[in-house]
Formats: C-alpha cells, sequence, structure tokens
C-alpha cells in the first residue's frame, strides 16, 4: 500500500488531491453536480465538498416574517469587503433588498429576520469591530455612529469645507480596533483622503490626489497606513500606492495593472500587513497573491485558477482569505465557480468551501463572498443558475464542514 505525505494528508482532508498523486501540478478541477435550489431557510449539503448551505432570503413577494413587507427579487448582502456579520454573529446584514425596507437584518445563527431598516442614516456604514449593535457612517461631511438595533446616531464629526464623505468609498473599512478610519472626500472641489480618529476625534492630514481617477482609499489592519487605489499613471489604472498617516508615500507606486485586483487588507503570519487579491497581471496572472504593504514584495498564494473578489473580513480567524472564484470554465483550472480559503504563508494550501451555482449576468449576480469573522462560515450571492434572467438573486450562507 502507497502512502502519501503528511502534506498530501492535509490537502486531500481540504478538499483537493494531491499534486504528486495525480501527477499534475495544479488541483484536480471538480465538476459542479446539479442541485435543486434550496427553499427559504431551507439547508442541503454540498455534494461535492460537504458543506451546509443555507438559503436566507425568501421568494419574490412572499411576506418577510417579523417585517410588514415582502421579499424583492434582489436580496442579498453587500461588498466582498463589507462585513455581513456583526462583531459577536448576532447580526447577518442583508445591506441590498430592492424593496422596503431596503435593508434587513437577520438573526446571526437562525437568520430569521430581526428588523428592517429602510436606507439608514448616511451613504455608507461598516460595522464596528467591537460594539455589536453598532455601524461607522458618513454622510456629506458628517462621520457618526448608528445603532442599528435602537435606530440611533450619534454624531462623531462634521467637517465644514468638506463634502462627499465616502469609507472607500465602498471597499474600506476600519482598523481592526475599531479605531481608524479613512474617508474619501472633496475639499473646495479637490479631490483628497484623510485618516479619523474615533476615540481621539483626531483628524489626520490631507492626502491630495491630482490624479485621473481615485477609486477608493482604506486603512490597514493594523491602523499604520493608508491605501489608495486608482489611476495614478499613464495605463490602465487599477493601481495602488500607500501612504502614512501624514500622507507621506511608503514604497513606490504599484504601477501594474490590478497586482492585486479586488483586494482585501489583513495582516500575515509575519505580523506584516498586505493586500490580498487576484493578479491580474503577469507573472502571476490570475493566481491569488499578497503583496506587503511597506515594501510591495508580491507572495502568490495559488497555483491555479482565475480569481474574482477576495474579502479577509475573518478578523478572528487570521492566517486565511476567502476568495470568489466565479468563472466557471472552460480555462483556468481547478477552482470553477467555487469560494474557498486561502492561506497566507505562501504554502499554497487552498481550503474548497462551496460550489456557488451563481452564473453572472450582471453586477447584482456577482457573488462577493463573505466569510463571518469567525471564518467559520461564508455568504455569498447567487440566482441559483439563471441564466436567462438573472432573478432572483438571493443570499446562500455555508457552514464550513466539521465547524
Amino acid at each position: 500500500m502507497r502512502f502519501l505525505p503528511i502534506w498530501c494528508l492535509l490537502i486531500l482532508g481540504l478538499g483537493q488531491v494531491c499534486a504528486e498523486d495525480l501527477g499534475i501540478t495544479h488541483a484536480r478541477q471538480l465538476e459542479m453536480p446539479q442541485l435543486p435550489k434550496p427553499g427559504y431557510l431551507e439547508t442541503v449539503v454540498d455534494p461535492v465538498f460537504g458543506s451546509e448551505i443555507t438559503r436566507v432570503t425568501g421568494d419574490t413577494g412572499a411576506a418577510i416574517p417579523g417585517v410588514d413587507s415582502v421579499w424583492n427579487a434582489v436580496a442579498r448582502h453587500g461588498y466582498s469587503k463589507e462585513g455581513a456579520w456583526n462583531c459577536d454573529q448576532s447580526l447577518l446584514w442583508i445591506r441590498t433588498h430592492h424593496g422596503f425596507p431596503s435593508m434587513i437584518f437577520l438573526d446571526g445563527a437562525s437568520y430569521k429576520p430581526v428588523f428592517g431598516r429602510n436606507i439608514g442614516p448616511g451613504s455608507e456604514a461598516r460595522w464596528t469591530p467591537n460594539r455589536p449593535d453598532y455601524m461607522v457612517f458618513v454622510k456629506d461631511n458628517t462621520i457618526g455612529f448608528w445603532n442599528v438595533r435602537e435606530d440611533t446616531t450619534k454624531i462623531v464629526v462634521t467637517l465644514p469645507g468638506y463634502s462627499e464623505f465616502g469609507i472607500g468609498p465602498w471597499e474600506g473599512n476600519l482598523s481592526n480596533d475599531g479605531r481608524l478610519v479613512a474617508i474619501s472626500a472633496k475639499n473646495g472641489g479637490r479631490q483628497v483622503a484623510f485618516v479619523y480618529d474615533l476615540e481621539k476625534r483626531a483628524k489626520y492630514p490631507d492626502v491630495e490626489f491630482a490624479i485621473a481617477r481615485l477609486d477608493w482609499v482604506s486603512i490597514s489592519t493594523s491602523g499604520k497606513y493608508l491605501v489608495a487605489n486608482g489611476k495614478f499613471s499613464e495605463g490602465q489604472g487599477d493601481q495602488s500606492q500607500v501612504y502614512d498617516l501624514q500622507g507621506n508615500r511608503i514604497g513606490a507606486l504599484w504601477s501594474e495593472y490590478g497586482r492585486p485586483s479586488h483586494f482585501d487588507l489583513t495582516i500575515d503570519e509575519n505580523g506584516d500587513d498586505i493586500a490580498v487579491g487576484v493578479s491580474k497581471s503577469k507573472p502571476d496572472l490570475g493566481r491569488v497573491i499578497k503583496r506587503r504593504l511597506r515594501d510591495g514584495a508580491v507572495t502568490v498564494l495559488t497555483s491555479g485558477g482565475f480569481a474574482g473578489h477576495s474579502s479577509t473580513r475573518n478578523l478572528d480567524r487570521p492566517g486565511w482569505a476567502y476568495v470568489t472564484y466565479q468563472y466557471s470554465g472552460p480555462d483556468w483550472p481547478p477552482f470553477w465557480n467555487e469560494v474557498v480559503a486561502v492561506k497566507l504563508d505562501g504554502s499554497q494550501i487552498v481550503e474548497r468551501i462551496a460550489h456557488l451555482h451563481a452564473p453572472r449576468t450582471d453586477y447584482l449576480t456577482e457573488a462577493h463572498a463573505v466569510p463571518s469573522p469567525d471564518g467559520k462560515r461564508v455568504i455569498w450571492a447567487s440566482s441559483w443558475g439563471a441564466k436567462a434572467s438573472g432573478r432572483p438573486v438571493s443570499a446562500y450562507v455555508a457552514r464550513l464542514k466539521g465547524r
């Protein structure tokens, strides 16, 4: 009997097939079998990976239990970098409901609706990492806290002369201690960004962007750096520059197109602030990479596939990023229409979680997978094979096998 080396057994246990055993250089492509669409709050088992999948939003036109309204054809979480669960996982945020109310908050364990909120107090909001009922929100030139259960707000600061505040927009997060946030804004017509300390109520200097396009900004996970993404020079854009909190450049511009792209920020096993996402440029085209913020050093994290969006909202499961592979072939094996967790240490260990059953027909059908803070569950959006209309779009949660 042939015994496999321990690293092969580890990978086999995570849903992959050992490359040495197959005589190839990448994990095996696994077909996505037909699986009937789960009913509302029904749980099914992924026949390939063994994860439990639950549909957490209901049928179009059906009553929303406990909320005086009905489900719309689009009822899903937000973006891959917007945490869906609050920090103690007692609430799950369905941010995009194309009906009334526009937001629905579910019980974080049973997924039953708890309450709805229409719009919210501002243009953007993010869960705080240490106060379960609270989000930080921005509106116009104001930053504040929103108690989602009580639907009350407390203004932290209003800055005269500024406008168009964004937490990114859309792609920024707080530092892991909840203290710092990076804001994109206009100041007298000039495109700027700055870091704000929510505890000390102190603003750091503006960073001015005289560039073709600023896409988004974010504070780094540790709170040491401000990261900006956009078009900084000639080329295709999706370039990134790192700054300290005073606005001084840290390292060179990441001048390649999308290297990485659709990235989230976290801290790796060495304690370094990193960006992790898909590379859209050579030499690591399609692979998931991490890029160290202080010097731009790149480590390739996967050996195959063409990745989509990455999320590191698993704050209590460090060392991993959750990656959406929505592409369904036939090129770029082995991860077709899957959500996986990628280890950040360069070992190229990938934990395969579930098939998405999510053909992309427009932006709202992009899966945008997001993990829970403990990393044991992941939510994504899917039309569950409705290629023609792309509707309805529902939210699904998978619990990792054995977790």
